[in-house]
């Protein structure tokens, strides 16, 4: 019976994801030819004709900063047509960036816009890093597939009756080459008044494929958890992570985890988590509500309990910085069924994608 409930489980989880990824093309073409018309015209006397700004030319000089530079395939790469729309339409400052970079949203439309802005694109040449339109909202539960240049304090406060608990996490994310992810996790618990360090957690992730005009990306990814205090196990932590955006306001995100100690074979389990999250508005300063449902499948359950242990989890990314590079992640886990596992749980995660600037920066 048990396995039955573990294959049905997977299989849910499983043709979710295929439908997903058999998703019709979510971006549709643009103009090339137009958009070089318009770049010629109206942004290669700062940006180069080649999308390569002269540091050294008398018009650079004077502008008093050097103007983004195209050519760069990893900047080239890192953010989606939809961030740089806001500041071709509303000027660099209105994402915090500089003054100089004026507006143009009154005199080009919007073909126009996402013409320029899709010959842009080309000007970093042919280069394998998964689009910026891909890097979507960091779930609290469900694996990221994006890799990043991030920081993350994560703090989780567990409520049950006579042995509340805090965990703190602090997660260091760093690009390597154009698929790679290296990842550093620490973490401090609190229990009963007293605390303890739990796990190092080193570990990296890998781009399997990404997709831009499908608007999908899959990533595998594994840790290692390292033992801190007596008490605790090594671990072994396998996964996989998928994103898809669903369409202008709707974005999914999944992932299948397993947890393997690798000093007691029955304290392991599975864990799948699913969000969707609403995009409503594509200014970064904003609040962006979402529901994450997570189904752990621990690998020894004992007579009378429920082999899937789930809980659903309400959340919202609020953006703090204009850029929404600096950013809050805050929700509120329920269990729906083994109640007794925990009343509730709060989550408050403080995000810095610092390749987007300084903490302080665009506020």
């Amino acid at each position: 019976m048990q396995s039955r409930v573990h294959g049905s489980t997977v299989n849910l989880f499983g043709s979710a994801l295929l439908l997903l990824a058999m998703s019709v093309n979510v971006l549709a073409d643009a103009d090339l030819g137009r958009g070089a018309e318009i770049y010629a015209a109206n942004c290669a006397t700062c940006h180069g004709a080649a999308g390569w700004p002269d540091p050294d030319s008398p018009l650079v000089k004077g502008l008093g900063v050097v103007p983004a530079d195209f050519s760069d395939a990893l900047f080239n790469s890192r953010e989606g047509e939809g961030e740089w729309t806001l500041v071709v339409k509303h000027g660099g400052a209105a994402l915090g960036f500089s003054e100089v970079m004026p507006a143009f949203g009154g005199t080009l439309s919007d073909a126009d816009i996402e013409n320029v802005l899709a010959h842009i694109k080309t000007l970093g040449g042919e280069h394998d890093y998964p689009d910026g339109a891909l890097n979507l909202f960091l779930p609290i539960r469900t694996k990221k597939a994006f890799p990043e240049d991030e920081w993350v304090w994560k703090q989780r406060y567990t409520d049950t009756a006579g042995d509340n608990a805090w965990k703190n996490t602090l997660e260091y994310e760093f690009r390597i080459g154009q698929r790679w992810q290296g990842i550093l996790e620490a973490n401090y618990e609190t229990k009963g008044g007293d605390g303890a360090f739990g796990h190092f957690e080193p570990g990296f992730k890998y781009v399997l494929s990404h997709d831009k005009q499908r608007g999908s990306i899959y990533t595998l990814g594994v840790q290692a958890g390292v033992p801190l205090s007596s008490g605790e196990n090594w671990e072994f932590l396998p996964y996989l992570a998928m994103g898809k955006i669903i369409n202008d306001e709707w974005i999914f995100q999944g992932s299948g985890r397993l947890k393997f100690d690798l000093e007691d074979s029955d304290g392991g389990s599975a864990e799948f988590a699913g969000i969707v999250h609403w995009v409503h508005t594509p200014w970064p300063r904003n609040v962006f509500p979402a529901l994450e449902l997570v189904a752990e499948v621990p690998f020894d359950t004992r007579p009378g309990e429920d082999s899937v242990q789930w809980s659903v989890l309400p959340q919202a990314r609020i953006g703090i910085s204009k850029r929404g590079h600096v950013a809050v992640n805050v929700g509120v886990e329920v269990p729906l069924n083994e109640r007794d596992r925990y009343d509730w749980r709060a989550y408050v995660y403080l995000i810095w994608d610092f390749a987007d600037g300084g903490f302080f920066e665009a506020w």
